[in-house]
């Protein structure tokens, strides 16, 4: 059996075929697995918080250029601005200054 304190038996891997560390080989390979699945997850974690991020940004400007047209489609169905339109483009439409009367 290799001397596990020489420096030589660990270079030239004479340590990993001693019978000790051969039984280990099952659990040293699960130990690696779980070790593999767990970087992958921080990784598929840290994806998907930075597509959460990206979402959230995309439903914020959405947000604010539905606030932008609603705000555009109100100032412009304004009564007042319709009759500039109308006086603009040179219609013979008027206001009704008359309010309505309630036929009974």
């Amino acid at each position: 059996m290799a001397d596990t304190h020489n420096i030589q038996s660990w270079l030239n891997g004479e340590v990993l075929r001693s019978k000790s560390i051969r039984k280990q080989y099952p659990l040293i390979g699960l130990i690696v697995g779980l070790v593999f699945l767990y970087i992958l997850t921080g990784y598929q974690s840290v994806k998907q918080q930075h597509r959460l991020t990206d979402t959230k940004k995309e439903m914020l400007d959405a947000k604010f250029r539905y606030m932008t047209i609603s705000a555009q489609l109100t100032n412009a169905t304004r009564q007042s601005q319709i009759i500039e339109v109308l006086q603009a483009n040179g219609s013979e439409l008027q206001e009704n200054r008359v309010p309505p009367v309630k036929i009974e």
